[in-house]
């Protein structure tokens, strides 16, 4: 675990700083590129099997796995720019709602995502081909014949690349704060904040 915890305490301080020059959205979509362009070196596969054929799977993963460390890193902060976003435009701060919906969603697409994943790997051919000495069937990946397995590492590769796309559209398409706009936005609240306890 201790290794584990190694990138975080590098990459946090570096990702500060990128933060703050380039803004959140900006780093963000480019992480997302860098996964979309990890998730299609995922269908590269190099004839018999070869080392080289692993080497290229694992730099790809890492490539991916780098893009979307970034935006997890600042997927929360970008939550609490979206709950401001909701006060700056309606004049209410509903933080409750905003991470309830979050939450629900997060937890609706775990669980969707993997029972989508598992049926198409059955049709794949990723099913009961043994039996233990209790009778009871079970997944030899021994037994399984090439091209299943070159069928679940291509899907592994198309169910990154998807993410990855999904992720890019979101950030580039439909999240709207740009660096540009939350200074503006940080800033008419601020006066808006500070003009209401005037009041008070």
């Amino acid at each position: 675990q201790l290794f584990a915890m190694i990138p975080i305490v590098l990459f946090t301080p570096l990702a500060r700083k990128m933060v703050t020059k380039y803004g959140k959205k900006e780093l963000s979509i480019v992480g997302s590129i860098c996964s979309i362009i990890g998730g299609l070196g995922l269908f590269i596969i190099t004839p018999d099997n070869t080392g080289l054929d692993l080497i290229i799977y694992i730099l790809c993963q890492l490539i991916y796995s780098l893009g979307l460390g970034v935006y997890s890193t600042v997927s929360w902060a970008m939550m609490g720019d979206a709950i401001d976003y909701n006060e700056w435009k309606t004049g209410k701060r509903e933080e409750g709602v905003v991470y309830s919906l979050h939450s629900f969603f997060r937890k609706l697409a775990q669980g969707v995502g993997p029972a989508v994943a598992l049926v198409i790997m059955n049709g794949l051919g990723y099913v009961n081909n043994a039996v233990d000495e209790f009778g009871n069937a079970f997944i030899d990946v021994n037994l399984l014949s090439w091209d299943v397995a070159v069928n679940l590492r291509t899907l592994v590769a198309a169910l990154f690349l998807a993410s990855a796309v999904m992720q890019f559209i979101g950030l580039a398409l439909v999240y709207n704060l740009d660096k540009k706009t939350l200074a503006k936005m940080n800033e008419e609240l601020e006066v808006r904040r500070a003009a209401e306890q005037a009041n008070e």
